[in-house]
């Protein structure tokens, strides 16, 4: 994922790289939010899975914000 991040906003120069993840993927999200990524939306119940309603999760990081924690990573 950090390969593909570097590609975006280093060689492509993108501003911002945004996702979709379903809410029952924690151990995604948990990845994505260490990469720098920020919630900033739900889509409620969208899929029916395992008995019950989930919702997908909105996610985005921009380019400053990544730069600041890429050498962390």
């Amino acid at each position: 994922m950090k390969l593909l991040l570097d590609y975006g906003f280093l060689e492509l120069n993108l501003h911002r790289i945004y996702l979709r993840v379903f809410s029952f993927n924690s151990r995604a999200i948990k990845l994505y939010e260490k990469l720098g990524f920020k919630q900033e939306g739900i889509s409620r119940e969208v899929i029916y899975r395992h008995g019950g309603w989930h919702d997908i999760i909105h996610m985005a990081v921009l380019q400053r914000e990544y730069l600041e924690i890429r050498e962390k990573l």
